[in-house]
């Protein structure tokens, strides 16, 4: 039996409601990569009227990404969007979003496999998660613009079996004026967009395999992932917010538990 949008949504936050509401742990302080909007990495592809363009910074995180040409939606402002993890028993958060982040990672290793594709190795600072990113351009074409494909894999170092809440964030900026974006979620899908225009950025889980929900919260900046249900928006708004996706996920002892969605234009 298919569940509805509604049943899925509550097992996603019944799952992450073991932490909300508990005073959330002292993250241990890092020494690795501070959080950092610097672009990095830069790809982009396309004729015109389908260009698309993004970059990445030493993180991991999508710092701009714009298409066709001109038409922003990460870098209006300080750019937010990256990654949280939130450990749900001893009720720990660990998140990145660009212009944020919880200083409780060691440094991100990076490298570029193909011409296609950067990868981003990061553990806690703690030592019981590692969270591997791979980020895949998706080229642009006659037929529509590109998109952007990231996979994390979070793996568990530690001896026992964890239950952890996986989330990606971007604030979306869809024009120039922040307030006014209009912002959707579905079960698999969530959308920010410039009023009466005709450009957005959506978020798309390729993932099915766990517990999740797209989602739009009713805030610019990233969430602790502890707590982010505060944030959620169960209906269709205009405001100045975020687009995302969430999953629950069981990581056994030595295990890796690994989730894809892809960023595309709308």
């Amino acid at each position: 039996m298919m569940l509805n949008r509604s049943t899925l949504l509550l097992a996603v936050l019944a799952f992450s409601m073991l932490a909300f509401g508990q005073q959330a742990s002292q993250p241990q302080a890092g020494t690795g990569t501070p959080a950092s909007t610097a672009c990095s990495l830069t790809y982009s592809s396309g004729p015109l009227a389908t260009f698309t363009r993004y970059c990445l910074s030493g993180n991991g995180n999508i710092v701009q990404l714009d298409s066709p040409s001109g038409f922003e939606y990460i870098s209006n402002g300080g750019p937010m969007e990256g990654y949280g993890i939130c450990d749900i028993t001893p009720n720990v958060a660990y998140y990145d979003y660009a212009s944020i982040d919880s200083a409780n990672w060691g440094a991100t290793t990076v490298t570029t496999p193909t011409a296609t594709t950067a990868k981003f190795v990061r553990t806690t600072g703690d030592g019981i998660w590692q969270l591997t990113q791979t980020v895949v351009q998706i080229k642009a074409g006659a037929a529509g613009p590109g998109s952007v494909k990231v996979t994390m894999a979070l793996k568990n170092l530690s001896t026992i079996s964890r239950n952890a809440v996986l989330l990606r964030i971007a604030n979306v900026n869809a024009g120039p004026v922040a307030i006014n974006d209009e912002f959707v979620s579905s079960f698999n899908s969530a959308f920010g967009e410039e009023p009466g225009a005709s450009w957005g950025l959506g978020l798309t889980t390729n993932t099915f395999t766990f517990a999740h929900n797209g989602m739009v919260l009713s805030v610019p900046t990233g969430p602790d992932p502890c707590h982010y249900v505060t944030f959620i928006s169960n209906a269709a708004f205009v405001g100045d917010g975020s687009i995302g996706h969430v999953y629950a996920i069981t990581v056994p002892k030595g295990a890796t538990k690994t989730v894809t969605m892809t960023y595309k234009p709308i």
